[in-house]
Parts: C-alpha cells; structure tokens; sequence
C-alpha cells in the first residue's frame, strides 16, 4: 500500500519496487527454518514476542526513508523478522493444542489471512487521511501483541512432544517421506502465488479493469483463507493425507477448466473453488511435517512455509515466460498439470 507514495517521494520505478519486494520475499523465506530450529534449542516465547516488536517497529520506519538503499535495507531486516516468527507461531499452535491440532494450527494461519485482508483496508484510510506521515501508528498493535505475548504463553510447549512411530520408523524412510511433503508444498505453493499476482493480468488483458481484477482476487484470497480453516479441522477428523489428496486430486480439474473457459460469471465459482482446494491443503502440510519431527517442531514449520513462500519467486518466473510465450490460459494449464506430481509423491508420505 506504501509504495505508490514511496515511489512518488524516491523516484522508484517498477523495477526498483520489483527488487524491493522479491529482498523482503526472500528474507522471509529464507529466514524461517534458521529461526524454527533456534526456537526449538532456546524457547519459543520471548522469541515470538521479540520478532512481532521487531516487525512493528522497522515497518513503522519505512514510510521515512530518504533513499532506496534504506527502504531494502529495512524491508531485508524486516522480512528475516517475519521469517523468524511464523515457525513459533505454527509450532506454539500445535504444541497449544490438546485434541485438535489441526483446528489449533488452522486458527493460527487464518488470522495471517484476516490480517493480510483487513491491513489494505486500514492503511488505504489512514494514507487517503494523511498521506505517509500518520503510517508508523499502524505499528502500535503489533507492540501491544507483543507486550501481551509472554503472559499468554507461559508454559506453553516446555514439553517436548515425541512420536515414538517415527523414532522406530527408518531414517531413510523418514527422509523420503519429507522430501515428498516439501515437493507437495512447492507445487501448492507455486499455484497460490503464481494465481496471486497473474489473475488480474489473465481477467483483463488489455485494458486493466482494477474492478473486475479486484473482485475475482478477493474471491480467490478469501476462499483461500476459508479452506486453509477448514482444511485443518478436516484433517483432525479424516487425516491429513486424504485431505492433501482429494484436494490436490480437484484441484487438476478446478484450474484447468477456469484457464480454458472463457471468462464468465462461472469463473468467480471456480476460483472460489480453486482458492478453497489450495487453502485446504496448506495446514495438513504443517502438520505432516511437525508429525516427523515432533522434537524439531519449529524447523520444521519453518522449512515447510520457507518453501511455500519460496515456491512464488522461482514459479512466478516459470509461470511469466510461459505466459508471455503461449498465454497465460497455458501456464495455468500447466499449473494444474504439475499437481499430478504432488499426488504421486502421496505414496511415499506414511498414512
């Protein structure tokens, strides 16, 4: 939301915004298995509280930088902040639950959803009151949560939770069955982001329609957000490997026919769809990998949502080229196409 302001006031051109965003994605993901496993060895609590100020306060200076250099300097320290949180937060999740892990680690992911659809809302009003000046006072509830977070987590998860199934299960079989997971989550992560940034390009192409481009985004992130919940309650009940299946399975069908079909009022019911198949599988892939390493739950996660993150600035360079050479209506197709191979990494991932 800044950075029209930030680049009226810089000088930026959209490439120079281009670099700043991809220096803020790749810090965030790298970041995270690092600080999952520096959370498992030290403690989650004071850790989450830390990097939640962290994030506040170096996004509370972005709106007062004098120089591009600055501006990525701050966002490359404030990504690797993010980074640093999500594996706590997954990890507390799970280790804060009782019976419903995968309601409890769901909850968790579907506020970072409500969040990413509420801040547009509020920064979008506090820009159009005051331009850039006012912006750091959005960084005040993030102190406030963290303030509060090291009362609200006393005790949680200072006992290790273990598996004795995967200490008796062979290394190597262990191995194998997290290289599929992550394999599950590059291609999951990939359709998510690439639909993300290309649906406003594929619904208009050539005349950009912020209208229509608006809609059918916020019908696809919302649906997304519904089924990231409804994927971990659904995992409590039936498993996570069926969930991950049967959705990964529809999801084939559910892309390739929005890419194919002309636009038309059925396009909005089958991005909803799409949005709510890729949702439904992101929680069960946490919890899989946190089922593998019960005593490394924190690097885990953070390898996890690394990759997932990940996963858009390779696939969003796979998914351009294709586009500009065959048509975006392609690269989707062959989006969905690639989910085949999720479904047959399945076999090697333990019921």
């Amino acid at each position: 939301m800044m950075y029209p302001f930030l680049a009226d006031r810089l000088g930026l051109s959209l490439g120079m915004i281009g670099v700043a965003s991809f220096v803020w994605a790749a810090a965030s993901s790298t970041s995270q298995p690092f600080f999952g496993y520096l959370g498992d060895r030290i403690g989650r609590r004071w850790l989450a509280a830390g990097t939640i100020a962290t994030m506040g306060g170096l996004v509370a200076f972005v709106p007062t930088v004098q120089s591009f250099g600055l501006l990525v300097l701050l966002l490359a320290t404030a990504g690797i902040a993010v980074g640093a949180f999500h594996p706590q937060g997954g990890a507390i999740a799970n280790e804060a639950a009782r019976g419903r892990k995968g309601a409890s680690v769901a909850t968790f992911f579907l506020g970072g959803h409500l969040g990413f659809t509420v801040a547009p809302i509020v920064a979008g009003a506090v820009l159009l009151a005051s331009g850039l000046e006012w912006m750091p006072i959005l960084a005040l509830p993030a102190l406030m949560v963290a303030a509060l977070v090291p009362i609200g987590l006393r005790g949680v998860g200072q006992a290790v939770q273990r598996d004795s199934g995967n200490r008796q299960r062979p290394i190597s079989t262990l191995r194998v069955a997290i290289a599929a997971v992550l394999v599950v989550v590059l291609l999951r992560g990939w359709a998510y982001a690439s639909l993300n940034v290309f649906l406003p390009l594929f619904v208009s192409p050539e005349r950009p329609d912020p209208v229509l481009a608006g809609s059918i985004l916020a019908v696809f992130l919302g649906f997304h957000a519904a089924g990231a919940f409804s994927g971990g309650v659904l995992a409590d009940r039936i498993g996570v490997r069926q969930v991950v299946g049967v959705s990964s399975l529809l999801l084939i069908p559910a892309v390739a026919t929005f890419a194919l079909l002309p636009l038309g009022p059925w396009s909005y019911a089958l991005i909803a769809a799409t949005g709510a198949l890729i949702g439904s599988g992101f929680t069960p892939t946490v919890l899989m990998m946190q089922g593998f390493v019960p005593d490394r739950m924190g690097a885990g996660t953070g390898v996890v949502l690394g990759v997932s993150f990940g996963a858009g600035a390779i696939g969003n360079l796979v998914t351009g080229f294709v586009g500009e050479v065959a048509g975006l209506n392609v690269a989707f197709t062959i989006l969905a196409a690639a989910q085949v191979v999720g479904l047959v990494c399945l076999r090697w991932i333990p019921r």
